[in-house]
């Protein structure tokens, strides 16, 4: 079980628009600041295996779901 306060502290860390959500953009500003480098395609191929909605982002819960994994 993930402790959901601090995922939200990560999404929040990750999100830069501010939206409640992480996009292709900011999980591949994070990789790449990481040093991770992956194409934007990857990137947005991963988001989907968690994108319970289908809006290309990923919210509290589906990010929760990533780390528990």
């Amino acid at each position: 079980m993930v402790n959901k306060e601090l995922v939200k502290k990560l999404l929040q860390q990750l999100d830069k628009n501010g939206d409640g959500k992480i996009d292709v953009n900011e999980l591949k500003m994070f990789l790449d600041r990481e040093k991770w480098p992956v194409s934007r395609e990857k990137v947005l191929d991963f988001i989907k295996l968690y994108d319970r909605n289908q809006d290309e982002m990923l919210d509290l819960d589906e990010l929760c779901t990533v780390l528990a994994e």
